[in-house]
């Protein structure tokens, strides 16, 4: 019996299950495992690009379970066997975000462009390690014009980043007009996304003293995605 036909299968019937997994990681607020997934990679037929992709997607399960040692190593084995299979560069890039191993994770996402110039993934992932370091925005907000660019159908997934990333850059009016597309593009069915809209237009509206337009906002963030340590802020603590 070839055991890799047989183990595949039951890894993928596996993924499926893990989506209902609580593990959660969080980073200066930001859901993760909502914000950037990682994600399986394409079957081929071809025996070293097959391998890559299973190793990929046994990474994302382990990534799923919390064992983000195990992940890297999976995506470390994928990226060894096949070197053009970018997910797994992104997927590797996902986990050092969540250990905040930033270096490493704007390494891996360099490389996934290097080998697919217009991944909007990579694009907008690359762009929130600048957010999350104050740093390079006016290339964070370059590498999202780009993602939306590549990406026009789902073009609501890169808003709130972007609306984020031009608040950060001291343009503001252009932030909370871009929050707002954000809002009104993003499916309902987005919960998490909208949530975070209204979040970061909440946070726009308090420093700019306008205390009612940021009390609703978080208001409407919190009942989207309910987040006790957001719901502090609204409580003054």
């Amino acid at each position: 019996m070839n055991c890799r036909r047989t183990v595949f299968p039951l890894l993928v019937f596996l993924l499926s299950l893990a989506g209902c997994s609580n593990y959660r990681v969080f980073v200066q607020g930001v859901d993760l495992d909502h914000f950037m997934p990682s994600q399986t990679a394409p079957m081929d037929s071809r025996t070293m690009k097959r391998e890559g992709a299973y190793h990929n997607d046994r990474g994302v399960l382990l990534e799923k379970e919390g064992d983000l040692d195990g992940a890297l190593k999976q995506y470390r084995l994928a990226r060894r066997k096949d070197p053009t299979l970018t997910r797994a560069y992104i997927n590797a890039g996902n986990v050092y975000i969540k250990l905040n191993q930033l270096g490493q994770a704007e390494e891996l996402y360099l490389q996934a462009l290097e080998r697919e110039p217009e991944q909007p993934q990579a694009l907008n992932n690359l762009a929130w390690v600048y957010i999350i370091r104050r740093k390079n925005l006016p290339a964070a907000i370059g590498l999202l014009e780009r993602a939306i660019k590549a990406d026009r159908e789902n073009r609501y997934l890169y808003l709130d980043s972007l609306g984020w990333a031009l608040y950060r850059k001291g343009r503001e009016e252009e932030a909370i007009s871009t929050l707002k597309s954000a809002l009104e593009e993003t499916p309902l069915a987005e919960n998490y996304l909208r949530g975070e809209a209204h979040y970061h237009l909440s946070l726009i509206y308090h420093e700019r003293g306008e205390e009612e337009a940021a009390a609703d906002h978080l208001k409407k963030s919190l009942e989207l995605y309910p987040s006790p340590e957001r719901a502090k802020l609204g409580n003054g603590e």
